[in-house]
């Protein structure tokens, strides 16, 4: 069985009424932010605490791994100053990780 469906092209003015155009009004630039700030924060109210954990790792390991070695020990450092050559230590003698 086909079946085809296609716009009547003799509509009566009642189904052309039924037609409605959506269209879209342009935001400033001051409406815009404030249309993302109400989407957002709806969005994070939504989430349970595991969502915005994983949304937050995630988040921070895209902007981490985009570092230089030097400007990555500098933000491991601006967290805290041993904390660096800790983990370093940590990923290059596995024996010394804490468990």
């Amino acid at each position: 069985m086909n079946h085809s469906q296609s716009a009547n092209q003799n509509a009566t003015n009642s189904e052309q009424d039924a037609k409605k155009i959506i269209t879209h009004k342009e935001l400033t630039s001051l409406q815009k932010n404030e249309l993302i700030e109400q989407y957002v924060e709806l969005v994070v109210d939504n989430m349970d605490t595991k969502d915005l954990m994983r949304y937050a790792i995630d988040s921070i390991t895209e902007y981490i791994v985009t570092l230089t070695d030097s400007e990555l020990k500098e933000e491991v450092g601006n967290f805290d100053e041993e904390l660096y050559d800790e983990l370093v230590d940590n990923v290059t003698n596995p024996s010394s990780e804490v468990k």
